[in-house]
């Protein structure tokens, strides 16, 4: 039993940081692949005496670039050009579901989200007994008649893409809140589960907690 112990703990200790390197190591192989295969297209020939230099050559015009994409959207002529782009994307079936995945896990990761939660929080869910983490997005307040007062939108997401889950309507006592952010509940969802808050942040009180019975 000793013995098994061990091993779960060393490769739990080596994967994560195996994973990094390889990781590293790909980035490292493929940006140096990918400018020596641009200059040869132009007809430069690098001398061997450079080539363990382009990948660092290469990870550092990859950072210009997604700097100078950043540039574009804040401006109204790069946003429309981006806009542009991402519609002729969208209409690639296979493409398209593809860039809507990245785009969300990106969206989620870098914390640059494009629907704003309110707070993280768990309803019995599909069935009593089960409890499904969610977000809070607002309460209803009356605005969708027939449905009376009292009820809560929330997001009901999936692993590992969020924003793709399911919106459903919970009467506004049955929504507990988390005592942990939006961002950990976020990591906690794309991670399928691996990732859980160390520790809570703090009491939030926005919305009422289940009724509990007498005491």
């Amino acid at each position: 039993m000793r013995l098994r112990q061990r091993f779960l703990a060393g490769l739990v200790t080596l994967l994560p940081l195996l994973v990094t390197l390889y990781f590293l190591g790909w980035v490292y192989t493929y940006s140096g692949g990918y400018l020596e295969g641009f200059l040869r297209l132009l007809n430069l020939e690098v001398p061997p005496s450079y080539l363990p230099f382009l990948p660092f050559v290469g990870l550092f015009l990859a950072a210009v670039l997604v700097y100078l994409v950043g540039t574009l959207t804040e401006n109204y002529l790069g946003r429309s050009l981006l806009l542009s782009l991402e519609r002729s994307l969208l209409l690639l079936p296979i493409v398209r579901d593809i860039y809507k995945a990245v785009q969300q896990i990106a969206h989620t990761l870098f914390g640059q989200k494009e629907v704003k939660f309110s707070r993280a929080a768990v309803i019995e869910y599909p069935r009593r007994g089960l409890y499904t983490l969610c977000f809070v997005v607002q309460p209803v307040g009356g605005r969708l008649p027939p449905l009376p007062e009292g009820y809560t939108v929330v997001l009901v997401p999936t692993s590992p893409v969020p924003a793709s889950g399911m919106v459903v309507l919970v009467p506004s006592e049955e929504v507990i809140p988390l005592e942990i952010s939006v961002e950990e509940a976020l990591k906690y969802v794309v991670s399928a589960g691996f990732l859980l808050p160390e520790k809570p942040s703090g009491p939030l009180t926005s919305l009422p907690l289940k009724a509990q019975g007498p005491s």
